[in-house]
């Protein structure tokens, strides 16, 4: 936790004031992040986000009403606010888009994390700090609550659970509830991995945070997390081709995190006013997102073709799975499950 920070205890502005605002400017990347040890209570991301005119991640920690729960368990108070590239999908769609949802909470999750659940040992440890993160896969379930309540102005509020500490990995959980009534909206899981900056492979996470959460490591059972799922060989898949464009792309050139989600949906809705599903047909904006699975697997750059083989789940018409791919190379899985319109 914070430095001066006791559990149960509301962190007002003047405890965030000290690089906030610096820390927090475009820090959620494609598919990691760069973290440096701060002088301080702090990690500090740098040139790792989105580019500036990404303006729906430029998150004011300092508006935040935030609460330590307990050693693992941080609250806070949010309100979507209105910014023109976001809500011209909420007028639309009659909500909040998803993508939206699942860029600014996990651009949350990482300040929660690094302010809270990661700060590193005293001033002057010798013991090393995380230096690049890869987001491994997210998971959302959105809950009817979420189509009902979920507004630009609205409250929430949003409680981040440290739950699973692997030897390479951490799994942390989200739910979002509607401040006014209190009603569950989203509940959402997420894996992230410790990676060699130099290797650009899975290394153990420091001994002083495994010794920190020692409760969560082998006692508790993991979180379920994403996992690669086959691709079909007897299913007619739906292609569908982009090019990475620059604004997709955060400042080191790799596609941004929630640009897979945008390509993927992308794809849904030319396939489903084509006829490319049995169920999901005609104008996707219909259909109200249930769940979504996304499995980052290799990184892409911009300039990069990706290919987007879609496909109805065998057992499930309500269910769509995506596999990205940069020529054989598999980039990143994603599945959507959507509400059915009833009768």
């Amino acid at each position: 936790m914070a430095t001066g920070v006791k559990l149960g205890q509301s962190v007002d502005r003047e405890m965030l004031s000290v690089g906030g605002r610096a820390y927090v400017r475009a820090i959620l990347p494609a598919a990691f992040v760069r973290l440096h040890t701060y002088r301080g209570p702090l990690y500090r991301a740098e040139n790792s986000g989105p580019h500036p005119w990404h303006r729906e991640n430029i998150l004011d920690l300092t508006s935040l009403g935030i609460t330590v729960l307990a050693r693992d368990s941080v609250s806070f108070n949010h309100v979507f606010q209105q910014w023109a590239r976001d809500f011209d999908d909420y007028k639309k769609l009659g909500h909040i888009p998803v993508w939206i949802i699942s860029q600014r909470m996990m651009l949350v999750s990482y300040v929660i994390g690094n302010h809270y659940l990661f700060e590193p040992p005293a001033e002057g440890s010798k013991e090393p700090a995380l230096d690049l993160v890869f987001i491994r896969g997210q998971s959302w379930e959105f809950l009817p609550g979420y189509y009902r309540h979920l507004a630009p102005g609205r409250g929430n509020t949003v409680i981040e659970r440290l739950r699973h500490i692997g030897n390479t990995s951490w799994v942390s959980i989200q739910e979002v509830r509607d401040s006014p009534t209190n009603e569950l909206m989203i509940r959402g899981i997420l894996q992230r991995i410790n990676v060699s900056a130099i290797r650009r492979r899975p290394e153990p996470l420091p001994d002083w945070l495994k010794e920190r959460y020692s409760y969560l490591t082998s006692s508790v059972s993991r979180p379920p997390t994403v996992q690669v799922f086959d691709e079909p060989t007897n299913v007619k898949c739906f292609r569908y081709s982009v090019v990475v464009a620059p604004s997709e792309t955060d400042t080191n050139n790799h596609t941004f995190h929630a640009s897979y989600l945008w390509y993927c949906m992308d794809c849904a809705t030319v396939g489903a006013r084509g006829g490319a599903y049995s169920v999901l047909r005609g104008n996707l904006a219909k259909f109200d997102l249930k769940m979504l699975e996304v499995l980052y697997q290799k990184e892409s750059l911009e300039g990069d073709v990706l290919d987007i083989e879609s496909w109805e789940d065998q057992s499930s018409p309500d269910t769509l799975r995506f596999q990205v791919k940069k020529g054989n190379e598999n980039i990143t899985q994603l599945t959507m499950q959507f509400y059915l319109p009833t009768a």
